[in-house]
């Protein structure tokens, strides 16, 4: 088995053509250039007050800040995992909320996934507060309106989502998670050409539910280190580049009925979220935020038993 190539940043996307080869070397000589010294460069470039320039500087800080962080990437075990994950239902209007492992990260899934019919991409992801994001963003891409907005919160959580498509194009979706739903049928007016908006609402789906799932495993299914099955990196990056994990499946269990022939072949998740100030207590616990724990209660598979994640 194989991952899908992993997420290139602008700079390595640039270097992967001839006329962004010769672009580069036009700015910055025949040197190496760093990955925070080009996006610093390109930053100045694009503050000229348009809204590509606003939007490709939006996602240079976000792959900064990924960067700074050590590039951690999550590699998702199996297909099914991915699909259990995207098949998680939660009403995310209802202050639903979320600690991720990092808050810039990226998915890489076993090649072929599939979700309806679109086979997924690599993707950049970043979860934060609204707050967060304004920092981040910084002066030169918000605006007044951004600081003064009273539709929501300053400790709002958002997520960013970017994947590049065959053409060298990013696509992106960025929501307040409160405004989620809402978004997604804002999207799904206007379609991105190559099932653009339903990759978009799929990787988001499963970057959400790939939080709860590590909250309610209580992290013990996210394992340092790369998994086995061959890795496909961007020209000029090493393993080393990467602060690579493994999130791992459940084990396929054998149903409590008494027949140990049948396997479960769809399984049904069940979370509880966690909002009680005693469950933030324990030192593990307590410099987290209220409502971002999640517990696994059950799971039904198609024939009704009732099996657990933690095994």
């Amino acid at each position: 088995m194989k991952y899908t190539t992993l997420y290139r940043n602008q700079q390595e996307l640039i270097k992967s053509s001839p006329t962004g080869r010769k672009a580069l070397k036009a700015l910055f000589g025949n040197k190496p250039v760093s990955f925070q010294k080009y996006a610093h460069t390109m930053k100045d470039i694009f503050n000229n007050g348009s809204e590509k320039g606003k939007n490709s500087t939006k996602l240079l800080n976000e792959e900064l800040q990924w960067h700074k962080g050590g590039a951690p990437v999550v590699f998702l075990e199996t297909q099914e995992l991915v699909r259990y994950l995207y098949e998680a239902k939660f009403n995310y209007e209802k202050d639903f909320n979320v600690a991720p492992p990092f808050q810039s990260f990226v998915m890489a899934f076993p090649e072929h996934t599939e979700i309806n019919g679109v086979a997924l991409k690599s993707a950049l992801i970043t979860i934060m507060t609204r707050d967060e994001f304004i920092n981040l963003y910084g002066p030169s891409v918000t605006t007044l309106l951004d600081f003064f907005n009273t539709d929501y919160d300053d400790d709002e959580l958002c997520i960013s989502v970017n994947y590049t498509t065959s053409s060298g194009r990013v696509d992106t979706n960025f929501s307040h998670l409160s405004s989620l739903t809402t978004t997604f049928k804002r999207n799904a007016i206007n379609p991105l050409p190559n099932n653009g908006t339903n990759m978009l609402e799929a990787l988001t789906k499963i970057a959400l539910a790939l939080c709860v799932y590590h909250s309610a495993t209580d992290g013990k299914k996210l394992e340092k280190g790369y998994p086995s099955s061959a890795i496909s990196l961007p020209k000029s990056k090493s393993k080393g580049s990467y602060k690579a994990v493994t999130i791992r499946s459940f084990k396929e269990k054998q149903s409590s009925d008494g027949d140990s022939t049948r396997k479960i072949t769809h399984r049904i998740p069940h979370y509880r979220n966690l909002r009680a100030e005693r469950f933030y207590k324990k030192d593990k616990y307590k410099n987290m935020k209220r409502g971002t724990r999640w517990t696994f209660v059950k799971e039904v598979d198609v024939y009704g038993s009732l099996n657990t994640l933690l095994s």
